[in-house]
C-alpha cells in the first residue's frame, strides 16, 4: 500500500514554477564560447556555443539566435560510438525563447525535433523525427518553460541569492529546475584565474519524480558572467564542461587576472567531486 501511494505522489505534477526575473546582465551577439568536454579527466568531446542576431528568415519571430554544437572526441565516436548534435533556440528581445530546433546523431540513427514556446494548454508543441519517421512525443510543461541552451543565458544573469525555479526541455525530457546563485570560490581555468559566483541546481524530470540530476555552474563574477566550468550528470556520467576560449563582443570584458600558461591546469578538478 505505501508502495504504491508513493508511485501516486510520483505521478502529480508539481505546482508551475513561478516566472523567473529576466537576466540582470546584458548579452551582446558576437559572443562565441568554446568548451571542452571530460569525464574523470578524460577528454570525450567539445562543446561550441554562439550568441547572434536572428538571420532575415528568423526575425519574424526572433531578435536572437543561441547556436551549439556538440561532439564527442574521435577516440570517443572510434571505440564506443558517435554523438553529435546541431541546436539553435531563437530567443526574443527579452531572452524568452520563441523555438528550438536540433539534429542528433547517435551512431546510425538520425532525430530531429522542434519545440515551441511557451506551451500551451500545458503541453509543448513538439514535432519529431527518427531516422525520417514521425517519432511523437507528448510532454506537459508549465507556463514559463524553456530550453536548455535558453536557460544557460538566464542562469548567467541571475543576482546571488535569487531562487531560480524553470522547467528545461531536455534530451526528449521536461526537467523542472531549482536552484539558486551563491558566491562560489577562486578559479584558475586555461583563461587565467577568476572570482566566481557558483549556481547549485537539482534537475526533476516532471514525468518521473524518482529520476534527479544534480548540476553546478561556475562563472565569472564580472561584466560578462563566462560560464567557466559546469559539472553535471549525462545518462548515468559525471561530465565536467571547461570553458576553454571565449570571443566576440559583450557589454563589459571580462578580464583576466594572470595571463594563462603554456598548460594551464583543469578547472574543477577538485570541485564537486
Amino acid at each position: 500500500m505505501l508502495a504504491q501511494f508513493a508511485v501516486l505522489l510520483a505521478a502529480v505534477p508539481p505546482p508551475p514554477c513561478a516566472a523567473v526575473p529576466a537576466p540582470a546582465v546584458q548579452f551582446a551577439p558576437g559572443e562565441q564560447l568554446r568548451f571542452r568536454l571530460d569525464v574523470f579527466g578524460a577528454d570525450v568531446g567539445t562543446f561550441d556555443i554562439s550568441l547572434e542576431h536572428a538571420t532575415a528568415s528568423e526575425k519574424d519571430s526572433a531578435a536572437l539566435a543561441v547556436r551549439s554544437r556538440a561532439r564527442t572526441s574521435a577516440f570517443v565516436s572510434t571505440n564506443v560510438g558517435r554523438y553529435e548534435v546541431f541546436a539553435v533556440s531563437l530567443l526574443g528581445k527579452d531572452m524568452r525563447p520563441v523555438s528550438y530546433r536540433e539534429e542528433v546523431d547517435e551512431g546510425a540513427v538520425h532525430k530531429t525535433t522542434e519545440v515551441g514556446f511557451p506551451p500551451k494548454g500545458g503541453k509543448l508543441a513538439i514535432s519529431a523525427t527518427r531516422d525520417g519517421n514521425p517519432d511523437p512525443l507528448d510532454l506537459e510543461a508549465g507556463p514559463t518553460a524553456r530550453d536548455m541552451l535558453s536557460t544557460l543565458y538566464l542562469l548567467r544573469g541571475q543576482v546571488p541569492g535569487r531562487a531560480v525555479c524553470a522547467d528545461v526541455y531536455a534530451g526528449r525530457k521536461v526537467w523542472r529546475l531549482e536552484g539558486a546563485m551563491a558566491p562560489g570560490e577562486e578559479v584558475e581555468t586555461p583563461l587565467g584565474k577568476f572570482k566566481t559566483l557558483r549556481f547549485d541546481g537539482t534537475a526533476t524530470r516532471l514525468d518521473d519524480a524518482n529520476a534527479k540530476r544534480t548540476a553546478h555552474v561556475w562563472l565569472s563574477d564580472d561584466g560578462r558572467r563566462l560560464p567557466l566550468v559546469a559539472i553535471g550528470e549525462v545518462k548515468g556520467k559525471t561530465i565536467r564542461a571547461q570553458l576553454v576560449e571565449a570571443t566576440g563582443s559583450a557589454r563589459a570584458s571580462a578580464s583576466r587576472k594572470e595571463p594563462p600558461s603554456r598548460n594551464p591546469p583543469r578547472v574543477g578538478a577538485a570541485i564537486g567531486r
